[in-house]
């Protein structure tokens, strides 16, 4: 059980491929069920995150994968957005937020970091790698 009170749990899906689900009490729809690449990594740290056209603000990432992210903000994305994150040390990162709850958000990133890079970030702010 994670920080917010959701399960995981591993199964089978129809075609005999593993995927990985989070049981939560969020509704969640549909297009949102999908099996992950790989495991999200939870992590707290301290970024930037910038929309189009807009000037940066400080998020805190609260897990990340080679994918995505998920994080905290103050902003009001919308499914869709692009956004730019700027984990320290990085150039930034070209991300669509893929949904928006509250003060979260989940973002898929245009192109997957390396998990070599995810470890480092990861070890850095004090996480397991």
């Amino acid at each position: 059980m994670d920080a917010f009170g959701s399960q995981w749990q591993s199964g089978l899906g129809s075609d005999g491929s593993g995927f990985d689900a989070e049981l939560s009490s969020w509704a969640i729809s549909s297009h949102e069920k999908r099996p992950r690449r790989s495991e999200r990594i939870a992590v707290e740290v301290e970024a930037g995150l910038r929309q189009r056209g807009a000037s940066g603000v400080s998020i805190r990432v609260l897990d990340l994968s080679p994918e995505g992210f998920r994080a905290t903000t103050h902003l009001e994305l919308s499914q869709g957005s692009d956004v730019w994150l700027r984990l320290p040390g990085l150039e930034p990162c070209h991300a669509t937020v893929a949904w928006a709850k509250g003060h979260f958000i989940g973002c898929a990133f245009q192109r997957p970091l390396h998990p070599a890079v995810v470890d480092m970030i990861v070890r850095k702010a004090g996480g397991r790698a």
